[in-house]
């Protein structure tokens, strides 16, 4: 059974009529009824009454035509979702993140604008741990990863999107609380809330090497991989932190955040995929992020 046969069946059981049927379908009525007598032969049943002025479809034609008349549009329907899948405008998207990258403008400006212009693909997020996020990446259990300060290798590719600043955060109700900016070194001997090295293990590596060169030995009260635990923990008065500039877009209560002098090390956002499994629907996302990123920003 060919899908033309059933075209022209569904053709023929609206007019009525072979010679009818064969002018709006524009083939030779020979033709027409060949198919249609190859349909029966296949199906083993009769599908129309020959009448001397047309046809008449049998009990055996209408319970086929109930059956088969929206076939035709179902078909061209699947294959417009076909090439919009193709395209990257069905389907799904698996994201993971961390929770900082939530409140850095630049993602959440991609994936409203990737809803907006992509409706038919569900999207799903996930918040984890830069340690569980790259195990699932792994897995194939998701599509990519938003997370700091990864290289690229290993089958995994890794697209630089933005830097980060790191700040310091101190209790609010501290006096060097006060200050706008200051140096690294008053974290020497100061209590410290820390993040673990398993979270971001390269920025970890990184802001411990700058501590040797300026001779700052914090004195570590707790460590945690979540940055909101760190915070709360900042705010309760319990010690100092390293974080995300990211955060001064949402300061929690008791927590104020003050500019490093002398400590540059950046916070490399990056979106991380398997290097072989870029399907059209990330590969949009991609584009799109690339589109912000070299956007200029408003006022300037």
């Amino acid at each position: 059974m060919e899908l033309r046969q059933i075209h022209y069946f569904v053709a023929i059981a609206e007019a009525e009529h072979f010679g009818r049927a064969s002018q709006r379908l524009r083939i030779a009525q020979p033709a027409l009824s060949r198919q249609m007598k190859l349909l029966e032969v296949e199906l083993g049943v009769d599908l129309f009454e020959r009448l001397p002025r047309g046809v008449r479809l049998t009990e055996a034609g209408r319970t086929f035509l109930a059956a088969m008349r929206g076939l035709p549009q179902q078909l061209a329907n699947a294959g417009e979702a076909a090439r919009d899948a193709a395209k990257g405008r069905q389907g799904r998207l698996r994201l993971s993140f961390i929770e900082a990258v939530a409140w850095h403008g630049l993602i959440p400006d991609a994936l409203r604008a990737f809803r907006s212009q992509n409706p038919g693909v569900e999207l799903k997020l996930f918040a984890n741990p830069t340690a569980s996020q790259m195990a699932a990446l792994r897995q194939g259990e998701t599509d990519a990863a938003l997370v700091y300060n990864w290289q690229s290798g290993d089958g995994l590719e890794a697209i630089r999107l933005a830097d980060h600043a790191t700040v310091l955060s101190v209790p609010a109700d501290w006096e060097l609380a006060r200050q706008v900016e200051t140096s690294a070194k008053v974290l020497h001997g100061a209590p410290m809330i820390g993040f673990a090295r398993k979270a971001t293990p390269v920025y970890f590596d990184e802001i411990h090497a700058r501590f040797r060169e300026l001779g700052v030995t914090p004195n570590y009260v707790a460590e945690f991989a979540a940055e909101t635990e760190l915070l709360a923990l900042v705010s309760s008065g319990a010690g100092m932190a390293l974080s995300n500039a990211c955060q001064m877009n949402r300061p929690p209560r008791g927590v104020r955040f003050l500019r490093l002098t002398d400590l540059d090390v950046m916070l490399r956002l990056c979106l991380v995929h398997r290097r072989d499994d870029v399907s059209p629907t990330l590969a949009r996302f991609i584009e799109i992020l690339r589109g912000l990123v070299s956007a200029p920003a408003p006022g300037h």
